[in-house]
């Protein structure tokens, strides 16, 4: 359903639902609202992920590129391994259960190209 929107649009959400994901992570994890810093994050991460996508690399390495980019976004933001360390696996488990729900009621694949969840 909502794969068949222009790719604009679909970054767009792939943006949101980032920012979100990042945003719930650190608020769990530091009990402070980082609205700006969670934007920032989805907007470089998807980005990343979309330029190495266009330039036509697999779908493992489009879920991997990102990584490293989370890891030195993460530390400018929280600057505690610990809590690096805690909101990283939030922030994924947090991502995966939308991915999950977008992709089984929404028909939308986008968030892990490497995973798709429908036919």
């Amino acid at each position: 359903m909502l794969n068949a929107l222009p790719a604009p649009i679909l970054l767009d959400i792939a943006i949101l639902f980032t920012a979100l994901s990042w945003g719930l992570g650190l608020y769990l994890v530091d009990k402070r609202v980082y609205i700006f810093a969670s934007l920032a994050v989805g907007c470089f991460v998807c980005l990343f992920g979309y330029s190495v996508e266009s330039l036509g690399a697999p779908a493992w390495a489009v879920v991997a590129a990102p990584v490293p980019l989370d890891i030195l976004l993460l530390w400018y933001v929280l600057r505690k391994p610990r809590k690096m360390a805690m909101a990283y696996v939030l922030i994924w488990a947090i991502y995966i259960v939308i991915h999950i729900f977008l992709s089984a009621f929404l028909h939308y694949d986008s968030l892990i190209p490497a995973w798709r969840l429908h036919s």
